[in-house]
């Protein structure tokens, strides 16, 4: 086949995959996303890690196949802290096998310290997704210091949880604050071990700005049990072995426990910073990649996921919010911010030191505990 006819196959199969894309995406005429989702298809593949669990990964292959099946999108779970060290011995041994990325703040801002990312504003194409102002400004998603690298999809609250079965409603408003140091409910707190990188890890921060050094001691000493693992920490949650929580947002964690039958009413402890809920992006933080294999790829994954129909199905999927400003919250008013009101965002890299010098400060309290 001469050239000239190859080119003709590949951008005819450029607008075929634009027509069975969403709407927005499907709809973009311009010659920039033309000439991507050729070049994508020329290059056949896309590589992404994301955090582990289903509902992301399900989600993600099911749809990019309907929008782009002639495309391969290799969905890798590899944990944060063994992905940096493969990245890095790959890059020093001159391979360059990743496209993006959806992590852990953390993880992100080591790729981006490191220089192994690129800004993500300039590989934005589609008018439904690089226009700021659907998102609230880049410095609102943006939370690398630089405002360019890393950019948070999602934003939800992250708030302790508590039985009601085991601590009454009217006890949990009128004591407020105050219920983290009821020594009534000493040994009753379970935290995921905020000293691991573990769905507890941003709670150090928020519960040291809450209560304070003297009052995070006595949380520490006498008031919680740490578990390392998340899923034993839920399934003593749905067993009443503990009465509050500090970890994952229980409410879809739980269902699968409702579903075989037992009674549960765990409820979100409150949705103020007063009861110790925050501001989270989860493992929502996007990077692009520094000479990734498929440039092209690359970009038209991210243009789609970030698109608005895209990102409102992967809210649903991942009873997450979308960082988008033109989608509506999906989740229950007890879980969602409330108007006005200022929540500490521990995710932020301006917010590394506070969260390491919290850390440091369980850590510490800890050692000293007798053992």
């Amino acid at each position: 086949m001469r050239r000239g006819n190859i080119v003709a196959v590949i951008a005819a199969a450029a607008i075929g995959l634009a027509a069975m894309a969403p709407p927005a995406v499907a709809q973009s005429k311009s010659k920039a996303w033309t000439d991507a989702v050729a070049g994508a298809a020329t290059e056949g593949s896309v590589v992404i890690n994301i955090p582990a669990g289903n509902a992301l990964h399900d989600f993600l292959a099911r749809e990019w196949t309907k929008t782009f099946p002639q495309i391969k999108l290799e969905i890798n779970a590899i944990d944060e802290a063994t992905w940096i060290q493969r990245v890095r011995i790959e890059r020093d041994s001159g391979k360059y096998l990743w496209d993006a990325s959806m992590s852990g703040s953390v993880t992100a801002f080591a790729m981006k310290n490191s220089g192994f990312v690129v800004a993500i504003v300039p590989e934005l194409i589609l008018d439904d997704v690089k226009d700021p102002k659907l998102w609230g400004g880049w410095d609102r998603v943006f939370t690398d210091n630089e405002h360019r690298y890393v950019m948070a999809t999602q934003n939800f609250l992250k708030m302790p949880f508590y039985n009601a079965k085991l601590l009454a409603p009217e006890k949990v408003k009128a004591e407020g604050t105050k219920v983290f140091l009821d020594p009534a409910l000493k040994g009753k707190f379970v935290w995921n071990d905020p000293l691991l990188p573990t769905s507890g890890e941003t709670f150090a921060l928020v519960m040291r700005k809450l209560l304070g050094d003297a009052g995070l001691k006595t949380f520490v000493t006498e008031q919680a049990v740490f578990l390392p693992n998340m899923m034993d920490m839920v399934d003593k949650m749905a067993r009443g072995q503990y009465a509050v929580s500090l970890g994952p947002v229980m409410t879809a964690m739980l269902q699968r426990y409702k579903d075989a039958g037992l009674d549960l009413d765990v409820r979100p402890l409150g949705n103020t910073p007063a009861e110790g809920a925050y501001s989270n992006f989860g493992g929502s933080n996007l990077i692009m990649m520094k000479d990734p294999p498929h440039p092209n790829g690359g970009r038209v994954f991210v243009n789609w996921m970030l698109s608005k129909e895209v990102a409102a199905g992967l809210a649903k999927a991942q009873t997450q919010d979308s960082n988008r400003v033109d989608l509506a919250s999906i989740l229950p008013a007890a879980l969602q911010p409330v108007a006005g009101v200022t929540y500490v965002e521990p995710q932020r890299e301006s917010s590394v030191d506070e969260l390491r010098a919290a850390h440091d400060l369980i850590k510490d309290i800890r050692g000293a505990m007798p053992h």
